[in-house]
């Protein structure tokens, strides 16, 4: 059984600025984790955890070591780049050299120090690919147009080719689908990604028979389940009520499920009742299915 959980958009370093969808505490990271640390001591063992991206909120030097310093936990983490994670030219060899570990910890990974991997255990392969933003590559200024350079879809497919008896799951930044007015009560569908994107990745999970693919970005809890695949986006891990997902692979079955440390921290925390579909329906909460 590989047990993870996933978390994601902490924001470190944003101070007032940035789109929240929740009250933030991003100042309050070290407590947070201290708190998960906790969680994890009373509910695990948990193989690793995976950050969805923008761990922090602009790339440098002092912020990259500040998250290494934080995330500093009793099992692996795992990094998907984000968009707030790639705002430098030489974002990605300033994470590789600052913090490696966060793209060639255990579990065995198929290619060390790239910000492009697999993360290998006895029950899956979760495919960490962070998609592109602008015309120049692993660059985000202010251009949202998520796609996948071609290189980056070749490794993919090479490495799901080479392990076809395994499950596969996806993960990278920007989300798949939108949420639909059916969650959020919006008249529209709410970011809404291109299509051109959302075709991309589910002509590959229905090739593949990819049984999940993580995002992010939203700050919103989503699960939309479609010809046979979970697409799964998680609220903002610093943003009340501080929610993760615990994923279980094994056994011929995955299962997610949402947690929350809003009873676990010692600082005051607001919520706003009025934008409670940021945390989903039940739906998008938790499942469980059979591989």
């Amino acid at each position: 059984m590989t047990r993870f959980l996933y978390l994601s958009d902490t924001h470190w370093g944003a101070g007032a600025s940035g789109y929240t969808m929740q009250p933030k505490s991003d100042t309050q990271l070290p407590a947070l984790i201290t708190a998960l640390r906790s969680w994890i001591e009373a509910h695990g063992p948990v193989d690793f955890v995976l950050h969805g991206g923008d761990m922090i909120h602009e790339t440098s030097a002092a912020g990259i070591t500040a998250a290494s310093q934080h995330f500093d936990l009793s099992c692996p983490v795992h990094l998907c780049l984000g968009n707030h994670d790639l705002t430098t030219e030489d974002a990605v060899e300033q994470w590789l050299h600052t913090a490696p570990q966060f793209f060639g910890a255990a579990p065995q990974l198929d290619r060390a120090a790239s910000s492009d991997y697999a993360i290998t255990t006895d029950d899956c392969m979760i495919h960490v690919i962070p998609n592109q933003y602008g015309p120049t590559p692993f660059r985000w200024e202010s251009t949202q147009d998520p796609h996948f350079l071609a290189s980056q879809i070749e490794a993919l497919e090479a490495r799901i080719t080479a392990h076809p008896d395994t499950t596969h799951l996806l993960q990278t930044h920007s989300p798949v689908h939108a949420i639909e007015p059916g969650q959020s009560g919006f008249a529209e569908p709410f970011h809404q990604p291109p299509a051109e994107f959302t075709a991309t990745v589910t002509r590959l999970v229905e090739k593949y028979g990819i049984a999940c693919v993580l995002g992010a970005h939203s700050h919103i809890n989503m699960n939309k389940k479609l010809d046979g695949a979970n697409y799964i986006t998680v609220s903002s891990f610093v943003e009340t009520p501080f929610e993760f997902k615990l994923f279980e692979v094994g056994g011929g079955a995955l299962t997610m499920q949402t947690h929350n440390l809003w009873q676990h921290v010692d600082f005051a925390a607001e919520y706003n009742w009025h934008s409670t579909f940021v945390q989903g329906r039940a739906c998008d909460r938790a499942f469980e299915r059979l591989l």
